[in-house]
């Protein structure tokens, strides 16, 4: 949620860049991380509502459903809260066979009508009266359908299907125009074209936005972008101009031509092959204007979510309002802490000790690691009000992040850590202290984490700039 608001304030930008018609989609997989979600009040249902009011204050006109999204049920997708959301798949039945969302919308862009439908995979749990049916069940009676109010409509599909599938449809629907992904394990995708369709997708969680830039012929049937190819032409003839100049000036002022007289021949022949070029693509451009067959034309490009970009002020209100329902959910009654000299292990998972029982037997590294920003990482987050944030809390606190279970605890028990452990202390690093402390010469603890071990909080996401080898350097702790 951190960059959502920069992700806010770069869609306003480039819509301001862009005042032709435009589009806002997204294919689904955005409102959860998990494929099922525990009934009741939780952060991640606060969260998915937070993000569903965000885009519809933005504007997005089409959303598809993806499992994540129904994670926490079908109920909760069409609550009176989210009632107005714009979500749409064709594929999403009640026990009867009728549909519980718009299979599709109707937009109108630069003059051409533009049908949205979606497709979703199938979730792992979902409710008995709910069925996801397959693509191939509902296409072949619902193109028809979409394509009987206008001969030429330009068709968009949002899709949570796997690759392998999506390739597969647009093989057999060549009138789908444009396929948008949002497959989980795939990143961002350039456009391919498959028979007639164009198949792309932008990476997930929103590091990227997905710009497409469609300039609708008069049929509906992807040709090549000859304004582009053109443009591209030119500038390399203006490099092949100015290296020839240079060229032939050295070959003037040198006593012997032969050297420059080769080079200087391949140029020409460059030079003119590609004026050719330029000529027969404005031709086939005029030729296609005069004759009404242009073709549906597109540039794209994938623009990452950069740290220095500022947050949108609305959308920063409404994660600030988020933060303070979230303190407030989990802010309740603290059972006594232990004391700072108890050696009894501590929930979750009763295999940790804290760095007050590490420096008992380890006063110099203890006090080294205290000069650290690893100790002082609870605190950081507390100052931000974001410490009883289940997103943010796992990476500010001791866990045992070498146990085999330790992302399946649950992160609720996070919250009523003693001091202790409201640090990356330790045994984040050297493993759980439980053992050795009582037998320090059997049990030996990993002197070194890997680099596996660091990432699972330095994700791209948090820390665009993690560099194993330089930032392992100076945390180390000093030999004993």
């Amino acid at each position: 949620m951190g960059g959502l608001s920069k992700k806010i304030f770069q869609i306003e930008s480039l819509t301001d860049q862009h005042k032709e018609d435009k589009l806002l989609l997204d294919s689904g997989n955005l409102l959860f991380k998990r494929p099922s979600v525990a009934a009741g009040p939780s952060q991640e249902r606060l969260t998915a509502q937070t993000i569903m009011q965000i885009y519809q204050n933005i504007g997005y006109d089409a959303v598809g459903i993806g499992p994540l999204d129904m994670a926490a049920g079908i109920d909760f997708l069409q609550t009176e809260a989210t009632k107005d959301f714009p979500w749409i798949s064709a594929n999403i039945l009640d026990d009867h066979g009728q549909p519980l969302f718009p299979q599709w919308i109707n937009k109108e862009v630069q003059g051409v009508q533009v049908i949205i439908t979606a497709l979703s995979a199938p979730p792992k749990n979902i409710s008995p009266a709910v069925k996801v049916a397959p693509w191939e069940s509902i296409l072949p009676e619902l193109m028809p359908r979409l394509t009987k109010e206008s001969k030429t409509p330009f068709i968009i599909l949002l899709s949570t299907l796997s690759t392998e599938e999506n390739r597969l449809i647009a093989e057999q629907y060549p009138t789908i125009n444009l396929l948008l992904g949002a497959n989980q394990h795939q990143r961002n995708a350039s456009p391919r074209l498959i028979n007639n369709t164009l198949v792309t997708q932008t990476e997930k969680q929103g590091q990227y936005q997905g710009l497409l830039e469609i300039n609708f012929g008069k049929q509906r049937s992807w040709g090549q972008n000859r304004e582009k190819q053109i443009a591209d032409l030119q500038n390399r003839l203006g490099s092949l101009n100015w290296q020839l100049q240079r060229l032939e000036k050295k070959s003037a002022k040198s006593a012997s031509k032969e050297k420059y007289s080769r080079t200087i021949e391949r140029l020409h022949k460059d030079r003119e092959e590609i004026t050719a070029k330029i000529t027969s693509l404005q031709e086939a451009m005029a030729q296609e204007q005069s004759s009404d067959i242009l073709t549906d034309q597109y540039k794209y490009r994938f623009i990452g979510l950069k740290k220095n970009l500022p947050n949108d002020a609305n959308t920063e209100k409404i994660l600030q309002n988020l933060n303070q329902r979230i303190r407030q959910l989990h802010k309740r009654p603290r059972k006594s802490q232990n004391t700072a000299n108890s050696k009894a292990p501590f929930a979750p998972g009763h295999d940790l000790v804290g760095f007050r029982v590490c420096e008992s037997c380890h006063p110099t590294q203890t006090e080294f690691w205290q000069t650290t920003q690893h100790a002082n990482a609870y605190t950081t987050l507390a100052k931000k009000e974001k410490n009883l944030d289940l997103e943010c809390l796992p990476c500010h606190v001791t866990r045992n992040l070498f146990s085999t279970n330790h992302q399946d605890l649950s992160k609720e028990t996070l919250l009523s850590l003693p001091r202790e452990l409201q640090s990356v202390g330790c045994e984040n690093c050297h493993g759980s202290g439980k053992k050795h402390s009582i037998d320090p010469e059997r049990f030996k603890m990993i002197r070194l984490p890997g680099k596996n071990i660091c990432l699972i909080c330095h994700t791209p996401e948090h820390d665009d700039n993690f560099e194993y080898e330089t930032k392992i350097v100076p945390i180390s702790c000093p030999a004993e």
